[in-house]
């Protein structure tokens, strides 16, 4: 059976998910988490993608971007292994030939809350997977430069963002905020769920307006056979 194409709809943001291989940690050194987040911003550029969250641990990185092309997205993750591969051999041991899983995660999200959401999802991944205990100061996630820790002049903002206030210290101040609420588990489970199987994540009337920008299918379709309508007989 034919590999699914990779859901892409214009402009929407996407969440990638990039492993390491069978389990393994990628980053095991600091040297090689600079690599990687030095490279971020280059391979953005030149591939023209637009990164609006990130965070790196251990085995693997979740980064949220935006590109007006579907191939842009998964030749922005080969750029990366490019120049992450050969160089990162040079500060760690790597004991395979391959750093990453063949074919990366990835899911699109419906522009406004959702995608603000996904956001601090991604940025999350250093609490639940690195035990971070403060966001804030953990050095390999755009939160930082979203709370206003840090200035990371490269990260392109979501629109959403931008609306949370009318001033940098009201922004980074909502953000703050709006990341102590949480994400609520059903958010989170949903929007696994949708990176893993490569879904869409959206409300119901936005999956329904966008179907036909979308290069496939953005929701499973329901199993059987469709329904039949009885004619009317009047």
């Amino acid at each position: 059976m034919a590999r699914q194409a990779r859901l892409f709809i214009p402009d929407c943001p996407m969440v990638l998910e990039l492993q390491g291989i069978a389990d393994q940690e990628v980053f095991n050194t600091r040297e090689a988490f600079s690599l990687f987040y030095t490279q971020l911003p280059l391979s953005a550029a030149e591939e023209e993608v637009a990164i609006h969250a990130y965070c790196m641990v251990p085995a693997g990185a979740l980064i949220m971007i935006s590109t007006s092309e579907a191939p842009r997205a998964g030749r922005f993750v080969q750029n990366l292994n490019r120049h992450f591969s050969p160089a990162v051999r040079q500060v760690q041991t790597v004991h395979s030939s391959a750093l990453w899983e063949p074919r990366f995660k990835s899911t699109v999200v419906q522009p406004g809350l959702h995608s603000l959401k996904a956001c601090l999802f991604v940025e999350q991944l250093a609490a639940r997977a690195a035990g971070a205990p403060d966001l804030a100061t953990y050095p390999w996630s755009s939160f930082a430069a979203h709370a206003g820790v840090v200035n990371e002049a490269w990260l392109i903002d979501l629109p959403v963002y931008w609306q949370l206030g009318n001033t940098p210290f009201e922004r980074q101040s909502r953000y703050r905020q709006f990341s102590e609420q949480g994400l609520s588990e059903r958010d989170c489970q949903e929007l696994s769920h949708c990176l893993q199987k490569g879904w869409l994540w959206s409300d119901d009337a936005f999956c329904v307006q966008i179907q036909e920008l979308a290069n496939r299918s953005v929701r499973p379709r329901p199993r059987g056979r469709p329904v039949l309508k009885k004619k009317s007989t009047d």
